[in-house]
């Protein structure tokens, strides 16, 4: 009996799955949660399941951090991301949080089953539009262009409204220093100003929010 658990914000959206899985010979929903603080706190002290499905967003902790958390502490535990958002953003973090599958939360029925079938027996899964936008994500700046760690502590201090002299003291290296880290991170992410690198960094989780 394969034993699945499901993540997600909306209780009439658990349900609807929870129907779909009874169809579903030798699978078995052992829980459900409505966020990632939950499911974790369950893991502590629960058998852990065999695959789980889960949405993006969501209140206390996402999917995308939750996903994170599970495959460094719980390697073994599948993954299925289901998800209406299939913009670059969530891609990216969900490929680079090590998610086995994605899957779009309009998907027909058999499609979805399949799906679950495909990742509960370790096979990757990802629609097709997940795909496209994976992708398109390959020619963002900061992926082909990538950051140091210094570049990156630099990009957060800025995105906080720091001068170039406040992030020198915080820091602890020279004002010029800065200005050179600076101007490498414009040319890396594609930018021109100050605002724009922060609108960016946000953008694409570049910095802690």
């Amino acid at each position: 009996m394969t034993s699945l658990i499901l993540v997600d914000d909306h209780h009439i959206v658990r349900q609807g799955l929870k129907f779909l899985i009874a169809s579903m010979t030798d699978y078995k929903v052992k829980a459900d949660f409505s966020d990632g603080t939950e499911l974790l706190d369950y893991l502590t002290t629960n058998e852990p399941p065999d695959c789980i499905l889960m949405d993006l967003v969501m209140p206390k902790m996402d999917g995308i951090e939750t996903t994170k958390y599970i495959k460094q502490h719980y390697p073994a535990i599948k993954v299925l991301i289901l998800s209406s958002y299939v913009d670059e953003e969530h891609v990216i973090g969900v490929m680079e949080a090590g998610a086995d599958g994605y899957e779009v939360k309009d998907a027909e029925p058999s499609q979805l089953i399949e799906t679950i079938h495909q990742v509960a027996r370790g096979e990757r899964h990802f629609h097709p539009s997940v795909m496209i936008a994976a992708e398109s994500a390959e020619s963002l700046p900061h992926l082909k262009n990538k950051l140091s760690k210094r570049e990156l502590e630099v990009l957060e201090e800025m995105t906080k409204g720091q001068t170039n002299r406040e992030i020198a003291d915080i820091l602890f290296v020279s004002e010029k220093t800065v200005k050179t880290h600076v101007s490498h991170i414009f040319a890396k992410l594609e930018v021109t100003d100050r605002t724009q690198a922060a609108i960016y960094a946000m953008t694409y989780n570049l910095v802690n929010k």
